[in-house]
């Protein structure tokens, strides 16, 4: 079974990135395995071979025209493979991977979605523009496609709105390598920024509106005891760390701006809870770290979030602050209820880990290949 991977970007350590590597390194040991993508900055995995979809190693408006321009070559290059598995590509590059199931109907087409964030909630006009063309692709591509896999019941409740065939949507959940989250240095962050015995909330993601920080912000104003610690960046920093100043609580909110990956453990391991206000996350990978790490979450009840985060934390109504610090309060006051949803956090993580995730994912693309059966669409799914 030969096996092209058709995506945007591989970067970094981005949770998405590594799941994308990670089901890379399973399948080649079933067949040839090649990573088509716009901007590869990962290193080199010997056996999986990369193509530039846009002629070089760059993402911009230049190489997806110059994708779109090479559509017939990359159909034709594409249609010798057995499986092309589609991950939230770049729209330059979506006509190719349909023309080549016309030049080779045994072709299998599987989607791998990992959302959109909302229109409403991109900023700019231009940005704007480019995520109402991407989404209308997007949902005209998965119409065609014959399986999607998401990481999320909101999610397939989101693409199901879009008027696509709930029975070909499987929810998986996003496989992530958890086993660094448990040794972490929580004394080394509390120390350098001075914490002490007080009940620490950690933040880790972008600064963004829709991310609502803000409200996080208000309630930890509320309570005297509580620290909070914003690991991320993003073009709401500016405004945020000015709330804090007016809310005088800049001694007890703190910017840690983007940590690298390797000292995230370390801020785990500091943090009593992990907190968000965010009213749209397709799954949300914070709240599985901070389970490794046995910390319970606050989160609101919209999106995916309270989905991931199951019983491992407390939830609130979105948007309520005075409920919000509630829920911090009681869970920095009850140590029997800290310990628990703490206990539970730790039972459910392993659930999420990338070997069993990637196992299931490999066995689901070999049943969805198999040309004598089909995929057994409620085989696992929970939803």
């Amino acid at each position: 079974m030969d096996t092209a991977i058709v995506t945007t970007r591989m970067i970094g350590m981005d949770a998405i990135s590594n799941f994308t590597m990670a089901s890379a390194e399973a399948l080649k040991k079933l067949g040839k395995v090649s990573i088509y993508a716009f901007a590869y900055e990962r290193p080199a995995v010997e056996g999986v071979d990369v193509h530039f979809l846009g002629g070089k190693n760059s993402h911009s408006i230049g190489t997806s025209v110059r994708a779109l321009l090479g559509t017939f070559r990359l159909a034709r290059e594409l249609s010798k493979y057995d499986v092309l598995l589609i991950v939230n590509p770049d729209v330059g590059s979506m006509l190719a991977y349909h023309l080549a199931k016309r030049y080779n109907p045994k072709l299998k087409v599987m989607w791998t979605f990992h959302g959109l964030t909302p229109v409403e909630y991109v900023s700019g006009f231009r940005d704007r523009w480019l995520m109402r063309i991407r989404k209308r692709a997007y949902i005209s591509s998965m119409k065609r496609a014959e399986l999607i896999k998401v990481d999320s019941r909101f999610v397939k409740n989101e693409v199901v709105q879009w008027g696509i065939d709930p029975s070909k949507v499987i929810v998986m959940p996003l496989g992530i390598d958890l086993s660094r989250m448990s040794g972490g240095d929580g004394r080394r962050v509390r120390d350098k920024y001075g914490v002490g015995d007080r009940f620490l909330l950690l933040y880790v993601g972008r600064l963004v509106k829709f991310k609502h920080m803000d409200e996080l912000i208000r309630a930890v104003a509320m309570l005297e005891e509580v620290c909070l610690m914003v690991a991320g960046g993003g073009p709401d920093r500016e405004r945020l760390e000015a709330l804090s100043k007016s809310l005088d609580v800049g001694g007890r909110v703190w910017f840690a701006g983007r940590v690298a990956d390797g000292e995230l453990p370390d801020y785990y391991a500091a943090c009593d809870a992990w907190a968000t206000a965010s009213r749209h996350e397709g799954f949300c990978v914070p709240v599985v770290e901070a389970m490794a790490a046995g910390k319970p979450s606050i989160v609101p009840d919209v999106a995916a979030v309270p989905e991931t985060a199951g019983d491992a934390g407390l939830i609130y109504p979105a948007g309520d602050v005075a409920s919000l610090a509630e829920k911090i309060r009681t869970l920095s006051a009850d140590k029997e209820l800290y310990a628990k949803l703490s206990s539970i956090a730790k039972a459910r993580a392993p659930s999420f880990e990338m070997s069993g995730v990637m196992e299931w994912y490999v066995e689901m693309v070999k049943e969805f290949y198999s040309p004598t059966k089909s995929y057994e669409m409620t085989k696992r799914q929970g939803g």
